[in-house]
């Protein structure tokens, strides 16, 4: 026949999901832990009065939603890949990176929250119970930091995204401490307003990060590193390959990158096929590819109208 499709990637698909089930773990105890930490902090935060222990509150209730966010969405995940959906022929992968973008943006909506109510207190400054909101700070910064500890190697986007939620949990309570300090040393209750600012700018740069590297992915664009016009050349160099065109390379995941390519090609197509497979892998690492091979005089006569 002159025009045949090969896949492969198979293995890098089940790799893939072993790492869904070993960040569902992490996940679990990251959520029992910030929603701990959630409730002690509103508790401290009514009877210190501190703006910067209660913003720290809302920022980890924002968490808390993002670890739960990320926690489904790599099971719903897990799950319609396992079933081989018939509708969703790449499975539900794009969930994560939906629940990724997510997260950025209640990210952004708290900082700005912060921001205002900063300001507020900058005008009209209030008294602060230093002793109080210190404790409830030492009890966060040790329980993000037990999260933390359990979500640092984690490797999906929606897992990693919410490793950052936590780091930022861990900064903002080590600012909050600070604050106490200063305040009980110097009664500057200014300080208090001031610490918030700055853990929402803090907060806002991780956020937008995140948002730029999901909306990367789901605009399908190549994968960071890889360039379609040096995977073209790359596959030009092969023996018997006399055009290559109609390349795509993209991202499913963070760690999922899939290409299609269509080659013109005298010699055998299984022969084609494998060395294309075997260039694409271990010059760029993509291991899910599909390459359609055509012959000379299929080219010749312009029969690949959609590359057209």
């Amino acid at each position: 026949m002159p025009e045949n499709i090969h896949h492969g990637g198979h293995d890098h698909s089940g790799h893939d999901h072993i790492h869904e089930h070993r960040d569902i773990r992490p996940l679990r105890i990251a959520i029992a832990l910030t929603a701990t930490v959630f409730v002690v902090q509103i508790i401290g935060g009514a009877i210190s009065g501190s703006l910067a222990l209660l913003s720290d509150a809302g920022h980890v209730l924002v968490d808390l939603a993002s670890l739960l966010i990320a926690f489904f969405g790599l099971r719903i995940a897990a799950k319609a890949r396992e079933q081989h959906d018939v509708k969703y022929t790449f499975g539900l992968r794009r969930i994560e990176i939906l629940a990724a973008l997510t997260n950025g943006f209640l990210l952004v909506g708290i900082c700005i929250y912060i921001v205002v109510e900063a300001i507020r207190r900058l005008a009209e400054p209030t008294h602060v119970h230093a002793e109080s909101m210190l404790a409830v700070a030492v009890i966060g910064l040790i329980a993000n930091a037990v999260s933390a500890l359990y979500l640092h190697r984690s490797e999906h986007i929606t897992t990693r995204s919410a490793y950052l939620h936590v780091i930022t949990d861990l900064l903002s309570s080590a600012g909050v401490i600070v604050a106490a300090i200063v305040i009980a040393v110097t009664s500057w209750v200014w300080v208090d307003p001031v610490i918030s600012i700055l853990i929402a700018l803090l907060i806002t740069r991780g956020a937008i990060r995140v948002i730029r590297e999901s909306s990367i992915i789901l605009m399908e664009s190549a994968p960071a590193g890889v360039s379609p016009v040096d995977v073209r050349a790359a596959i030009g160099k092969i023996d018997g390959v006399t055009n290559v065109h109609d390349v795509h390379v993209w991202q499913l995941t963070l760690n999922d990158n899939t290409a299609t390519v269509h080659v013109v090609s005298n010699r055998e197509t299984d022969d084609v096929v494998r060395d294309v497979r075997t260039t694409l892998k271990e010059s760029f690492g993509i291991e899910h590819v599909t390459v359609q091979v055509e012959s000379e005089k299929l080219h010749s006569d312009g029969e690949c109208g959609a590359c057209e």
